[in-house]
């Protein structure tokens, strides 16, 4: 037995009452999934982003850790932020689960990805050929439409029709949302996900992936980028890429500098994986720009995000020539991306950028 099997075993009604042993209460719930507080990386309180899907019994958090992760491994990160580690073992006991029933090859701690990234060398030779994706018919997006009036609030902040439609983002009407499919390498359709606007949706998140037809377009965030499909070529052509966080900067790259010139790619969060690393290392990449948020309103704040973003470009650093944007003169509002003030701005932070 492993713990897929072991997973299997907990109802939608064991997952809350296991919840709520750490105060933690369901925000909402429908027949496709259990809405939760960010209890993944928040001791209290925390926004509704962290769903839980009923048809693959994992959650995903929609915010910082920007993961998909089973139960299991949900208490391992609240017991961390409690000061106290915990074993998939242990997790699977607090699960009043049998650990005994789990085979000796079974206890795979997650935590050895990092220590595993940090081993490996140049010398790797990445296969992102095996990165398997589950691939969506790309005719569901003729549900959507190139709709100016819908794409209106994208359009006044800045992001050129060109770009829109390059990378193929669209209106949903009905549901007032901006859709954004995401390719992989090949352009294969891998998941689509909104940009809501009304304040009920926006309530449960304003980015999310969406059902078309009764159909979940998710994909796992943590195993590509997106933009990748649309600008590999130029990235490598010029070997080097700005990592951001969300879809929006890619686009706002590609307005400002242009379709040929565009090296952006998105985490759509701040994890960086190994599979992120094998496609850098496919791209032939030599250096990287880490181009996170400004999610810092001081200078305490600063410097505390400041080691985050240090930490995430260590990761990377074995492999490429790594630098981090920080707004160290606060020019651009609370939690915005570099690029968010326009290409004077993105510049002079990029003249000032650390390096790793």
């Amino acid at each position: 037995m492993d713990f897929k099997d072991l997973r299997e075993q907990l109802t939608d009604e064991s997952i809350k009452s296991i919840l709520a042993q750490f105060n933690v209460e369901p925000y909402d719930e429908n027949d496709n999934e259990i809405i939760f507080p960010t209890c993944c990386h928040n001791l209290e309180g925390g926004s509704p982003k962290l769903y839980y899907y009923k048809n693959t019994k994992l959650f995903h958090c929609y915010t910082d850790c920007a993961e998909t992760f089973d139960i299991f491994t949900l208490l391992q990160k609240m017991y961390d932020l409690r000061g106290k580690e915990i074993t998939l073992r242990q997790a699977v006991e607090i699960c009043d689960l049998d650990s005994g029933s789990l085979t000796p090859t079974d206890n795979y701690d997650y935590k050895s990805d990092l220590k595993y990234l940090q081993q490996l060398n140049n010398s790797y030779i990445p296969n992102v050929d095996n990165l398997d994706f589950k691939i969506y018919d790309k005719s569901v997006l003729r549900k959507f439409s190139f709709d100016y009036i819908g794409l209106m609030p994208w359009i006044e902040e800045g992001l050129g029709v060109n770009a829109l439609q390059k990378f193929n983002i669209k209106y949903d009407k009905p549901h007032q949302a901006i859709i954004i499919p995401n390719f992989d390498y090949n352009g294969n359709l891998i998941g689509v996900r909104a940009r809501y606007f009304r304040p009920a949706d926006v309530a449960k998140g304003k980015y999310r992936p969406i059902y078309i037809d009764g159909v979940l377009y998710n994909h796992p965030t943590g195993r590509t980028f997106y933009g990748i499909y649309e600008n590999h070529q130029a990235i490598e052509r010029k070997h080097t890429c700005v990592i951001f966080e969300g879809e929006k900067s890619v686009l706002a790259y590609d307005t400002i500098y242009g379709s040929e010139n565009n090296i952006a790619l998105a985490t759509l969060g701040q994890n960086i994986t190994r599979d992120h690393i094998q496609y850098l290392l496919k791209m032939k990449v030599q250096n990287i720009i880490l181009a996170y948020d400004t999610d810092y309103e001081d200078y305490t704040q600063l410097k505390e995000v400041e080691q985050k973003y240090v930490d995430k470009a260590n990761i990377l650093a074995p492999y490429f020539n790594v630098s981090i944007l920080i707004d160290y003169d606060f020019i651009l509002p609370y939690k915005s991306s570099p690029i968010d003030g326009g290409k004077e701005t993105f510049e002079k932070l990029l003249k000032e950028r650390r390096i790793i």
